[in-house]
């Protein structure tokens, strides 16, 4: 990999978590005066969720560097399989805890992203296996 490109990916990187931060510190900030505390801890789920959804679009690109399968077209079905798992994973998790009661929203937004990450690797075996010819 070339040095620019290594350092263009710790641009976003920095840039990523630096505006993770800020979110949270500003839900932080705004919770007692603006914001009600239970709003405060929705929007910092939902925030979480939101960062799975931004993930879901560069995992399935490392995974090109990493599988093996045996066919291009079985490693493109695989990662985009994979991304719209994660993608729809990070959306549920989001939902949780936007519309769960919140004592049960951490509960059903961990399970709902869960199965999308089970389903993703799954999916991405299955595609593989089937291409492969086993």
């Amino acid at each position: 990999m070339k040095q620019s490109s290594r350092f263009s990916q710790l641009c976003r990187a920095m840039l990523g978590a630096l505006f993770i931060l800020g979110a949270a510190a500003l839900l932080a900030w705004a919770s007692p005066a603006w914001l009600d505390p239970e709003w405060s801890r929705r929007l910092a789920g939902a925030l979480l969720g939101g960062v799975v959804v931004v993930y879901a679009n560069a995992i399935p690109k490392a995974l090109a560097q990493r599988m093996r399968c045996a066919s291009p077209a079985a490693n493109q079905a695989a990662r985009r399989f994979a991304g719209w798992a994660l993608v729809l994973g990070g959306l549920g998790y989001m939902l949780a805890w936007l519309a769960a009661p919140l004592h049960l929203a951490g509960m059903i937004g961990g399970l709902t992203l869960g199965l999308a990450v089970t389903c993703a690797a799954l999916g991405c075996i299955r595609i593989g296996a089937r291409h492969a010819g086993h």
